[in-house]
This record gives C-alpha cells, sequence and structure tokens, in this order.
C-alpha cells in the first residue's frame, strides 16, 4: 500500500491532470486505486465523474447530483462510516465537496486517525490511495501530507514553482514535529519532484536543466518531468485518460516518445 499526495502551493501546475492520470496508469498495472481530493473547486470531482459519465453514455451533471454524503472526502474527516464510488473496476473515489473548508476541529492528523481506523479495509481493498490537494498550507493540505508515504511536488516552467519546493519541505518537517510522541513522529511522508508541462521554448529548457541538476544532487528526490503536448488539454476535454487518448492518436516518433516517457514517470512513482 502506498499514500501519495499531489501539492504545489502554486495553482495551475497540474495536480489534478496527474492525480487522474497515475490513477488510470496504475490501473492498467494491476493496481486498486482509492482517488480522493481536498479542492472545494472539485476539478477532480469533475473529472472523474465526468469519466464514468462518457464510459456508461449517462448525463455528468446527474451523476453528480446522485453524490451522497457516504460517498464524500467529508465523511472521511469526521472519520464516519463512508462509500467510495466505484469509476472502474480497478479505481473508486471519494469525491470532493465544496463545503469541505467550512469543517471545524479538523487536525493535521485527521487522515492519519482515518487511516489507523480503516486500515485492515483500506489494505485489503486497495494498493494506493492518491490524494488531489488545494493549492494552499491550510489543515486539510497538510493532514494529506501527514497521511502520505509520498508528496508529489509538480513544478512546471516557471521559477515560482521551483521555489515553492522548500517552502513544502519546510511545512512537511512542522507537520513531522507537531504529530509525535516520545517514540517519534507518525508522520513519515517525503517530498518528490515531477516536473510539468515542459516545452521546449527557453523557459521550459532552463527548468528541465534546472531538474536535472536536482536530478545528480538529489536522484531519490526528483522522478523525471512531463513533456508538454496538447495530448494532455485534449484528453482533458474529452473526459480521457491519457493511457486511453494515446489509442485515438497518430503517434509520430516524438509523440510515442512522450507516451513512453510520461509512462515512465509515473511507474517511477507508484513503485
Amino acid at each position: 500500500m502506498k499514500i501519495i499526495t499531489f501539492n504545489n502551493n502554486a495553482g495551475g501546475v497540474g495536480k489534478t491532470t496527474w492525480t487522474f492520470n497515475t490513477a488510470f496508469y496504475a490501473a492498467a498495472e494491476g493496481k486498486r486505486v482509492l482517488v480522493m481530493g481536498t479542492d472545494p473547486s472539485c476539478n477532480l470531482t469533475n473529472r472523474m465523474i465526468g469519466y464514468f459519465a462518457r464510459i456508461t453514455n449517462q448525463n455528468k451533471e446527474d451523476l453528480l447530483q446522485q453524490i451522497q454524503f457516504e460517498n464524500t472526502v467529508e465523511a472521511v474527516f469526521k472519520n464516519v462510516s463512508f462509500a467510495p464510488i466505484t469509476i472502474t473496476d480497478k479505481i473508486d473515489f471519494l469525491a470532493e465537496t465544496k463545503t469541505l473548508y467550512d469543517l471545524k476541529h479538523i487536525k493535521e492528523a485527521s487522515l492519519l486517525h482515518w487511516w489507523w481506523d480503516n486500515e485492515e479495509y483500506l489494505m485489503s481493498n486497495y494498493d494506493l490511495i492518491l490524494i488531489d490537494t488545494h493549492n494552499d498550507d491550510r489543515v486539510f493540505t497538510k493532514a494529506a501530507y501527514a497521511v502520505s508515504d509520498v508528496v508529489s511536488v509538480l513544478v512546471d516552467k516557471t521559477d515560482k514553482t521551483f521555489d515553492k519546493v522548500s517552502d513544502l519541505r519546510e511545512m512537511l518537517e512542522k507537520i513531522k514535529d507537531d504529530n509525535r510522541d516520545r517514540n517519534g513522529t507518525f508522520v513519515t511522508a517525503k517530498i518528490v519532484i515531477i516536473g510539468n508541462d515542459l516545452d521546449n521554448n527557453s523557459a521550459g529548457k532552463a527548468m528541465k536543466l534546472r531538474l536535472e541538476k536536482l536530478q545528480r544532487q538529489y536522484p531519490e528526490d526528483f522522478i523525471g518531468y512531463i513533456e508538454h503536448r496538447e495530448s494532455v488539454v485534449k484528453a482533458e476535454n474529452a473526459f480521457m485518460p491519457l493511457i486511453e487518448y494515446k489509442n485515438k492518436e497518430r503517434l509520430s516518433a516524438s509523440l510515442e516518445r512522450f507516451y513512453r516517457e510520461t509512462k515512465k514517470v509515473i511507474q517511477k512513482l507508484i513503485a
């Protein structure tokens, strides 16, 4: 069992995109995946339910209206009975809510307590849990850090997203310090970095060089980078994971390499 959170305090870096796509890459390798999100914008919910609506020929808005409290991450934070939505035979989903941040008395250890209370069920039903987060440092995001094995920080070609990494490391260390007993911290997460949406213009190339330098210095901290491709946006608009969208494309050698290298990055992350 592995728990992975996707985060960066900067918005628009691809957290939701790669939470969604990682789930389907993992499922294709036979892993049983539970996906959830803590972002009140509900972008992941829209995408997951949009996918399910497409493959079952149903109306997405009708399906969104049918989501019950027990199908949501709010039930998890309240540590009451929860019932994931079945998306495929390998992927289950706990929906985001717009009201999550209205909850009171939430602690950084809230998801840890949920894990401890449901460990037998989660271990027997899933190989991987993926958590999408909002771009903030609120307690809901910190709770996702606390329960995770890995926090995947996505960095695009802008310096501000790379510069956030040190802030997130400090936040993780503070979470570890705040959640311990005399035997040590309960939090075991580590931060890894993935470059995302890196093109071949000057800024994209500069960030690739910066990440390659990081890889040489800290090989365990850097997973790899994903190139900029219009295929990513087109797949999103069609409510398709990339692993499915690939089959609809006319693959050039360059595009084939993109899919191959992207798969390698995801495989390294979920290994």
